[in-house]
């Protein structure tokens, strides 16, 4: 099943490319204009993501952390959640970030410095999370996007299959290639030298890098904002490993979905693209 994530895309644009998709995901956006969004495609909406009801246009909590702060996550996943069943009755999943640490001004203004944390004290407050969630009956509901950040003994949790292991152990798995294909550059690995086996993935986003990106290293993303991801398909070397991740991991989850900013022409080029993962 393929989806398009309905962020940053007009009414209008998600009705040109709707016979390329199975259907949308619900992407992060003010609430009044998802509404709009959801009386249009209520029925083809499957899965919802982060916060796809925001009620202005920059919520500091944009990002979640729940590896800073599981419980402030889990009130807003579960605020959230509340406020999306008030207009979208039906949905099968809903996803959210690991969380981005280091110092950010907004969604596109991101550079991965700041407080740094152990892998340890990550994990333990993942666990903390799913408590939470359980208690509150969500965690059924829910998949944690494999987290893009910093942290002591590692750049980004989440790079590898043994840490992604650990967070799976707590909670199931949305696996955004995109941002696999980040923290594998500061590794200095490929993406495709990843299995990914026994996790229990339950959506895969699917975004491709900017065309310009040429020296995908740990220096060069150290330098440069969090502007990396969610272009259309430009042939290059990661976003080649990136298609060939998500036609590998086809049939372990019925769910993958596009997260692409780009023009209507470009979005149904890469839908062309996409076809086979349908």
């Amino acid at each position: 099943m393929l989806l398009v994530s309905t962020t940053k895309h007009s009414v209008q644009e998600l009705k040109e490319v709707e016979d390329y998709v199975d259907g949308f995901e619900l992407g992060i956006g003010l609430e009044e204009e998802n509404r709009i969004i959801c009386g249009e495609f209520g029925e083809r909406v499957v899965t919802i993501h982060n916060l796809p009801a925001m009620r202005t246009d920059y919520d500091k909590n944009f990002m979640m952390n729940p590896t800073i702060n599981p419980r402030g996550t889990a009130l807003m996943v579960k605020k959230t959640i509340e406020r999306v069943n008030r207009f979208l009755p039906d949905w099968r999943l809903y996803g959210f970030h690991g969380g981005l640490r280091g110092k950010i001004k907004g969604p596109n203004d991101f550079v991965i410095k700041g407080r740094k944390i152990s892998t340890k004290e990550s994990f333990e407050n993942i666990s903390k999370l799913s408590q939470i969630l359980k208690k509150e009956n969500l965690l059924s509901q829910v998949a944690l996007e494999n987290i893009y950040g910093a942290d002591i003994e590692s750049p980004a949790i989440g790079m590898n299959e043994t840490e992604l292991g650990e967070i799976a152990k707590h909670i199931d798995i949305l696996l955004d290639l995109g941002h696999m294909a980040v923290n594998c550059a500061y590794q200095n690995i490929k993406l495709e030298q990843m299995s990914f086996n026994n996790l229990p993935i339950k959506e895969i986003h699917l975004s491709f890098l900017r065309p310009e990106i040429k020296e995908f290293t740990a220096n060069y993303l150290d330098r440069n904002l969090m502007y990396w991801d969610h272009y259309s398909y430009s042939e290059t070397e990661v976003n080649r490993q990136i298609l060939k991740a998500a036609e590998k991991l086809k049939k372990r989850t019925e769910i993958i979905t596009i997260e692409i900013t780009a023009s209507l022409e470009e979005m149904k080029s890469s839908l062309e693209l996409l076809q086979f993962l349908r």
